[in-house]
């Protein structure tokens, strides 16, 4: 399992408005640099679970790959999917209050043995985690642009 985290802090907002920006399936493909396309299966807002596929995007080598997933959250505070074919991931969103603004905190867990096999031997983990690490560092800006603007649209109405 590679596992690689990022933080970052963005000034003037609130958990609760970066929580409603992670929570919307239609940014999830914005803010996500290899989503390409979202689906929500089912959603049940009680228990605080969501079925979803993401279509994500892997290169010539893998092209679109079709993610089937689980999603939880705690309301303002954690996000969790958590992708089991065609290969383990596990993406958490942890959200907190500091000072002006909010704490975000993302940490993605990926598994390459269920796809590649004895191959994953091969690949460099370095190779990978600073992969991942670029796209956490981009998704953490659109999260930080897209809430933003949100709030913009917000107080311009």
């Amino acid at each position: 399992m590679i596992k690689v985290g990022r933080r970052c802090h963005i000034e003037g907002v609130t958990p609760e408005q970066v929580f409603t920006t992670l929570a919307n399936p239609e940014l999830i493909s914005k803010i996500l640099p290899r989503v390409q396309k979202t689906e929500l299966l089912d959603r049940d807002d009680v228990a605080r679970h969501a079925r979803l596929i993401t279509y994500m995007s892997m290169g010539s080598l893998f092209g679109t790959i079709r993610c089937e997933g689980d999603l939880t959250w705690q309301d303002n505070r954690e996000i969790v999917f958590i992708v089991r074919t065609p290969l383990p991931v596990e993406t958490r969103w942890v959200l907190s209050q500091a000072v002006n603004g909010t704490d975000l905190q993302v940490v993605m867990g990926i598994d390459l043995a269920p796809m590649l096999g004895m191959m994953a031997s091969f690949v460099p983990e370095k190779t990978v985690a600073d992969m991942l690490g670029a796209d956490l560092e981009t998704a953490l800006r659109g999260v930080a642009r897209h809430t933003r603007q949100s709030l913009s649209v917000r107080a311009a109405a």
